[in-house]
C-alpha cells in the first residue's frame, strides 16, 4: 500500500490524488501516524484510522475536504492516544450494555435451537464479520439514539465493495437487516431499546432489485446442450441436465443422496431444502429425469467408485461442489432454475402448480406428496409435461425423452 510523499497526508497531496485504472478505490497511508490513511475513491475521499493493535478498530473520520487533512490528524491522533491509555474508544462497548457483538453469541444460539439452516446462520456471520469493529462494540443504544451511525456504515460497505458485480449495494442492505434483525431480538430483553427507535431508519433494508440474473432461454437450449455435451466431466454433464429437469436449488442439487430415492412412488426426498427441514420435500420424478439419474451413477461408478454408492453425483471429495458447475462455462445452478420456470409455463403448466413443484411458499402439499392420491397424480403429469416440454426444446437428443 502506497505511503504519502513527504510523509504526511496533506490537503495539497490530496487533492492530486485519483483513483485506480478502472475507477478502482486507491489507498494511501499516511507515513507517519500509524493506521492513518485516505481512501480515494471515483466519488469521494475518505479519511480512515486503521488500528491492528488489539483491540483491534476501524474508524471512518470524514471526508475531504469537508474535513481537511490537519483536522483528521488530530482525531485519529486522538483516538490513538485513548488506546494507548487503555481507555475504551469512541464506539467502544462499555460495562453493562448490550452490543451487537455481544447480542450476536445469543442471536446465533436462538438460530440453532430453531433448527435454522446452516447455510442461513453462515450467511449472518458473514455479515456480522463484514461489519466495523466501531460498530459491532457500540452500545445499541447509542446506534438506536443515531441513525446516522449505521448510515455511514452502510455508506462505508458499499465504497468498500464499489468495484464488485453489485457495486456492494446487497452487502450494504444485508448488514442494514442484520442490524435490524439483532436489535429487534436485544429488545425482547430490555423492552427499554424498543421506545429508542430502529438504528437502521435512516437506511433502506430492502433488498435492490436485481436486472441481471442469468436465465437459460428456450431458444438458448439446444446451443447450452452441446455445450454440455462437450464437458469433460461426465457427472458434471447430468447434474446440469438434471438441475434444469428438476429445478433444484445448488446446495439441494448436489447433496442428493441415493438413500433418499423412492422409486416405488418416483420421488426424491430433498431433507433439507433452502429454509431447513420444515421446508422439506418429495421432489417428483419424471421418466427423463430416472434416465439421468441412472445415467449419473453409471458416470459417478465409472469416475469416484468410493463416493458412488453415496451420493448421486460423486467427485473425488465426496459429491461435487455447486460452484464447481459454474466453472464449467455453461449457464448453470439458477439459471436453470429460471428456465425450468419458464419452460413450465410454455408448456401450459399453471403458476400455481409450478409454485408446488418449485417449493415456493409456505408449507408444500409436496412435502406430502402420495402418488396414487388425485394431487400426486395431477403433480407427476404435470411435471412429466415440464420434462418432455424441455427435452423437446433441447433438440429432442436420443435417449433423454
Amino acid at each position: 500500500m502506497p505511503r504519502a510523499r513527504h510523509g504526511k497526508l496533506t490537503d495539497t497531496y490530496v487533492e492530486s490524488l485519483t483513483p485506480k485504472e478502472g475507477r478502482r478505490e486507491r489507498i494511501v497511508r499516511d507515513g507517519v501516524l500509524p493506521g492513518f490513511l485516505i481512501r480515494v475513491g471515483p466519488r469521494k475521499r475518505t479519511f480512515e484510522l486503521r488500528i491492528e493493535k488489539p483491540p483491534k478498530t476501524t474508524r471512518p473520520l470524514g471526508h475531504w475536504p469537508e474535513l481537511r487533512a490537519s483536522d483528521a490528524r488530530r482525531m485519529a491522533e486522538e483516538i490513538w492516544a485513548k488506546h494507548r491509555r487503555g481507555e475504551p474508544l469512541d464506539g467502544g462497548s462499555k460495562k453493562g450494555e448490550d452490543s451487537i457483538s455481544s447480542t450476536w453469541p445469543r442471536f446465533r444460539a436462538r438460530l440453532l435451537d430453531d433448527q435454522r439452516s446452516e447455510r442461513t446462520i453462515g450467511g449472518y456471520s458473514d455479515v456480522f464479520n463484514r461489519l466495523s469493529d466501531e460498530v459491532k462494540n457500540r452500545p445499541l443504544r447509542e446506534l438506536a439514539n443515531d441513525p446516522t451511525i449505521m448510515e455511514r456504515e452502510v455508506e462505508r460497505i458499499r465504497e468498500l465493495l464499489q468495484n464488485k458485480k453489485r457495486g456492494g449495494r446487497a452487502m450494504a442492505t444485508a448488514a442494514a437487516r442484520f442490524v435490524s434483525t439483532i436489535f429487534n431480538f436485544a429488545c425482547e430483553r430490555d423492552r427499554t431499546l424498543s421506545s429508542l427507535g430502529n438504528p437502521c431508519s435512516a437506511v433502506s433494508t430492502v433488498d435492490p432489485k436485481r436486472k441481471d440474473l442469468p436465465i437459460l432461454a428456450e431458444a438458448d437450449m439446444p446451443i447450452w446442450w452441446k455445450d454440455v455435451q462437450r464437458l469433460s466431466n461426465e457427472v458434471h454433464r447430468e447434474a446440469h441436465l438434471f438441475c434444469l429437469l428438476s429445478a433444484l436449488r445448488r446446495n439441494s442439487l448436489v447433496d442428493l443422496q441415493w438413500k433418499d430415492l423412492d422409486l416405488k412412488r418416483r420421488c426424491f426426498r430433498i431433507a433439507k431444502p433452502k429454509g431447513g427441514e420444515d421446508r422439506a420435500f418429495d421432489l417428483i420424478l419424471s421418466k427423463p429425469m430416472i434416465r439421468c439419474l441412472w445415467r449419473a451413477r453409471r458416470a459417478s461408478r465409472k469416475l469416484h467408485r468410493t463416493s458412488a454408492d453415496i451420493w448421486v453425483f460423486a467427485s473425488a471429495i465426496g459429491h461435487i461442489r455447486g460452484d464447481s458447475l459454474t466453472r464449467d462455462g455453461v449457464l448453470a445452478n439458477h439459471a436453470l432454475r429460471r428456465g425450468y420456470a419458464t419452460a413450465a409455463t410454455n408448456a401450459g403448466v399453471d403458476e400455481i402448480t409450478v409454485g408446488k413443484l418449485l417449493n415456493h411458499g409456505g408449507k408444500s402439499v409436496t412435502s406430502h406428496y402420495i402418488k396414487t392420491s388425485h394431487l400426486g397424480r395431477m403433480l407427476a403429469g404435470a411435471q412429466q409435461d415440464i420434462s418432455q416440454h424441455i427435452v423437446t426444446a433441447l433438440g429432442s437428443p436420443r435417449g433423454l425423452g
